[in-house]
């Protein structure tokens, strides 16, 4: 079965919008929530989500092209439109759309058992998906129920994997203003964002037992001010959101540390600080580097509703010699899951 994405309409002045960019490419497979691309309008940035699972089949509006509100932009073949029954094609002559024929191909299927759903009996994607299922038995779909959509596969650079994360800080901003008047009034200064990553940061990466790879206790060593200023914070995993803002505060401006004075096994960068130029400060390779961009507010649509969100990017670097990639994936999962739920912060 064919599902229609159109043209959201975002605001009652709204009537068209221009398609920035698509993340899916044809032959994708997405699932309920899943970024689809990115729409502008006169007013807002906006996030197309998918309100359905299905494959992407055919992408009806370009990059860069403007469409009316409600105008088809693109088609998604629904993953439960595949039929049920092992009854051969009708006709002797087997059409595939491109992604089918090249599923079956892998799947070593033979075509006269496949039954095709799409248009003219076609065999569609969900079709042969449909055939393996029913082939290799009942199977049940795993998914770690808090892992990010864009942390499951990395990129390897030198001996690091390397995840590029979006995370919605909306929750934690909404939170985190009147928790920081009331430090300023308690404690004489204020929390700040960077205290919550760090947090973050040291929960996320303790959650895998083996990243300390023998080190006794986790270590951070954060960089602020664009490198002017440092502060490592040992012991961190036994550190409260209070005692990493109170060493931040004791902390001078003093530059970086003599080069090899400090072995972290984290290193937190701040927006605008070079990650390539700590390396020369740090005696080992540490077991993570992390560094933040500056927030970005954001438009993204949920249940047919745009809604506001507060974007951080995060670039994570997780030591490909400590942790294997599905490991470093799940404390890539895991950080993002902190900051965009940061009452677990606070516990």
């Amino acid at each position: 079965m064919a599902i229609t994405i159109e043209m959201p309409r975002l605001s009652d002045s709204m009537h068209e919008g221009i398609v920035l960019r698509w993340i899916k490419k044809i032959g994708d497979f997405v699932e309920v929530g899943d970024h689809l691309a990115d729409i502008e309008t006169e007013k807002a940035h906006v996030e197309l989500q998918a309100c359905e699972d299905g494959t992407l089949t055919e992408i009806l509006v370009p990059e860069g092209a403007t469409a009316a509100v409600g105008t088809p932009i693109a088609l998604l073949q629904s993953e439960f439109g595949a039929a049920s029954c092992d009854c051969p094609p009708s006709s002797p002559a087997v059409k595939f759309s491109p992604l089918a024929a090249k599923l079956a191909a892998e799947a070593g299927m033979d075509p006269a058992s496949l039954h095709g759903t799409g248009p003219h009996a076609r065999i569609m994607a969900a079709d042969v998906r449909a055939a393996v299922r029913r082939t290799e038995g009942p199977a049940r779909k795993v998914q770690t129920p808090l892992a990010p959509k864009d942390t499951r596969h990395a990129t390897r650079v030198d001996n690091f994997y390397l995840y590029t994360l979006g995370a919605n800080m909306s929750y934690l901003a909404a939170i985190s203003t009147p928790i920081a008047v009331q430090c300023e009034k308690l404690i004489g200064g204020r929390y700040s964002l960077f205290d919550y990553v760090v947090r973050a940061a040291v929960k996320a990466c303790l959650s895998e037992p083996e990243w300390l790879a023998g080190d006794a206790s986790a270590e951070l060593l954060m960089v602020l001010d664009k490198g002017e200023k440092y502060v490592l914070i040992e012991n961190a995993g036994a550190k409260t959101i209070y005692n990493i803002a109170m060493e931040r505060f004791a902390a001078p401006k003093s530059g970086a540390p003599a080069p090899g004075t400090v072995a972290p096994n984290i290193l937190l960068c701040d927006s605008g600080v070079n990650v390539e130029a700590q390396r020369s400060v740090i005696r080992d390779m540490p077991h993570s580097i992390i560094s933040i961009g500056g927030t970005t507010p954001k438009t993204g649509i949920e249940a047919g509703r745009p809604v506001s969100k507060l974007i951080l990017p995060v670039t994570l670097y997780v030591n490909a010699n400590i942790l294997p990639e599905c490991k470093a994936s799940k404390i890539a999962a895991e950080f993002k899951t902190l900051l965009e739920n940061p009452v677990l912060l606070l516990l």
